[in-house]
């Protein structure tokens, strides 16, 4: 929630090619210290979505709906203001443009899917979302979906809704220079209403986007991704022991014959289905908790060929995922220069796309993430030298500031995007 800081977000952003914005949610009420579905500890309710809309914070704060059945192009909610300021600051960016995707789900979303219904209804939502924002795709961090298959068919609400995504996608491509026009055309409007009386940082919000818009309406649509962010754990040789743990480092200990995820092996039971619209995996190679008090210690590139062998996942959808700093249910990450070791021969041997990070704006603390995250993307990115995908850059104008050239640079920020 909230508006998007230019000078830190192009600061921040700089190392990346690709961004996910996060998190759109379908639940109402997002806790983000909930571990599971019950009444018991840090537990709490799994609810259906409500079919309704998707958010962005909890249902009681104000503006917390993203989009939902009444949102048009003419009249967005602030959500979509915001998101859609991220884009274009993306595709803005000096060093020149970075995509961006709207995740849905991620750690804070406790909501289940339900039914496929619901999975066509979510992703109606969602590629309305990508139209009204212009974002590159949509990437989808459902974390929680085994432990929901007892209440409902999560993987069946999945699959539909990524069949559906795909599908909406496909018309949204083809109407991307109707849709820029369209948007272009309402804030054109708004502006004419606001009159003489509109004050400067109106002004330049306004001219900046509808300049932007130009831009998007007179380029190719984006191919339109489709990501989906999984656990090291999605893809194992079998649940048997030891095999379900080789993604385990040898000289790390393995844990008792009767431990298990409940997330082992949970790409199976869906992947095979949509494998061939999905564009990009994202491995969570990270919080991977502890045994015996001891933290695992994660074997990266054998975490890489499960995917790829017994998920059958294409190398090159492959980006390998860490996390600097503190972790999550007592993981301990494993060092930059680790981190680094893994980049380097997944770059020599080709062995996945690539890699990512979690985060690009972890919150400052004692902890330090914040500091680390920013050091190790711009360690990967010189060993990484990641370059635009899908098709050829776009040539957007480049912004310092993240205006339009020519606004906004003698103004106060925090004013301007209080529009």
């Amino acid at each position: 929630m909230g508006c998007v800081k230019n000078a830190m977000f192009i600061k921040e952003v700089a190392p990346y090619s690709t961004l996910n914005y996060g998190f759109a949610l379908l639940g109402k009420h997002p806790s983000a210290s909930q571990v599971g579905c019950g009444t018991q500890g840090d537990a709490g309710p799994c609810p259906t979505w409500d079919g309704q809309a998707i958010y962005l914070a909890d249902a009681s704060k104000e503006n917390s709906i993203a989009v939902n059945a009444q949102t048009n192009i003419n009249s967005v909610t602030s959500g979509i203001i915001g998101v859609a300021e991220a884009v274009r600051l993306a595709k803005m960016h000096p060093d020149g443009p970075k995509r961006m995707k709207i995740t849905i789900g991620g750690w804070s979303d406790y909501a289940r899917i339900g039914s496929a219904e619901n999975g066509v209804k979510a992703a109606n939502l969602m590629a309305k979302l990508v139209a009204y924002t212009f974002a590159d795709g949509v990437d989808i961090d459902m974390e929680h979906l085994t432990p929901y298959t007892r209440y409902s068919d999560e993987f069946g609400g999945l699959i539909a809704f990524i069949t559906q995504l795909r599908n909406k996608f496909n018309e949204l491509e083809s109407n991307w220079a109707d849709n820029a026009q369209k948007r272009k055309a309402a804030l054109q409007s708004q502006l004419k209403t606001c009159g003489g009386s509109c004050p400067k940082w109106k002004k330049i919000y306004y001219n900046t986007n509808i300049n932007h818009l130009e831009e998007v309406k007179s380029m190719p649509a984006p191919h339109l991704e489709i990501s989906w962010t999984t656990r090291f754990n999605a893809f194992l040789p079998s649940l048997d022991y030891p095999d379900r743990f080789n993604y385990l480092s040898h000289d790390g200990g393995f844990p008792d014959t009767n431990y298990t995820f409940e997330t082992d092996n949970e790409g199976t039971w869906f992947y095979p289905q949509v494998s061939h619209i999905v564009d990009t995996v994202n491995i969570m190679a990270y919080d991977a908790g502890k045994f015996d008090g001891k933290p695992y210690k994660l074997d990266f590139p054998q975490i890489v060929e499960n995917f790829a062998k017994y998920g059958n996942v294409s190398r090159s959808k492959i980006n390998l995922g860490f996390e600097p700093g503190p972790q999550a249910a007592g993981g301990k990450w494993e060092g930059k220069d680790v981190d680094l070791a893994v980049a380097r021969e997944i770059v020599s041997k080709q062995t996945a796309g690539g890699v990512a990070l979690w985060a690009v704006n972890p919150t400052p603390n004692k902890y330090n993430a914040s500091v680390y995250c920013p050091e190790t993307a711009a360690a990967l990115k010189d060993i990484m030298k990641a370059s635009f995908v899908y098709g050829n850059a776009p040539n957007y104008t480049r912004s310092d500031d993240g205006w339009w050239p020519g606004h906004g640079a003698d103004e106060d920020e925090d004013s301007i995007l209080m529009v």
